[in-house]
């Protein structure tokens, strides 16, 4: 419901010009012992070849992380034993560390804002990320929209295409568009935009 904040990160809605999203991924290495949190629905960047999280949201075109896709979990060997995890642990120390990533720049994602959006954002504005703090418990992420970063002109984080189509997230009823569920596409995404390009 888009009355309550609960963000979860980026959930997969589908490909652009296509049905619906074929869950397919592409795996990185994740360096052993990485002392950061990894969670499902993180948006995650590439440094010398290993798979890292976005630990801040763009403002402006400036500061916006390029990314490479949506962290989908991983899999590492560690004493010995094969494990796979929804979320990395910060400071794993590990061998054969992969992360699954989406890295798609066609797919789109629901995501929720932390505060309202108006109709008019849709296919308008850009937005950057409040990159909150995941769960160890269910390793699902805690990104989430950050409302008040609305650019109409600059590519940042994320730009939304569509609402989500279900009850109680219309953003066009004043009572039901507080934190809407929103579907975006990654605006900064590495195979899309070099760091320079600024939208007119």
């Amino acid at each position: 419901m888009s009355t309550a904040k609960a963000l979860r990160g980026f959930l997969p809605a589908r490909k652009r010009g296509s049905g619906a999203n074929s869950t397919g991924f592409d795996e990185i290495p994740i360096a052993s012992g990485l002392a950061a949190n990894i969670f499902t629905g993180d948006t995650v960047k590439a440094t010398l070849g290993n798979c890292e999280p976005v630990t801040v949201g763009g403002t402006s075109l400036g500061d916006a992380p390029i990314v490479v896709g949506v962290f989908q979990g991983c899999h590492y060997v560690q004493d010995g034993q094969p494990k796979w995890s929804k979320y990395w642990p910060s400071g794993t120390s590990a061998t054969n560390a992969t992360a699954m990533v989406n890295t798609d720049p066609t797919s789109t994602y629901y995501i929720q804002a932390d505060a309202s959006v108006s109709a008019g954002d849709i296919n308008q504005s850009f937005f950057g990320l409040t990159v909150g703090s995941g769960s160890t418990v269910t390793g699902q992420s805690g990104f989430g929209i950050k409302a008040t970063t609305r650019l109409a002109t600059q590519a940042i984080d994320v730009y939304p295409v569509a609402v989500k189509d279900e009850p109680g997230n219309d953003i066009t009823v004043a009572t039901e568009r507080a934190f809407p569920v929103l579907e975006v596409r990654l605006a900064h995404h590495k195979a899309m935009l070099a760091p320079s390009v600024t939208l007119a």
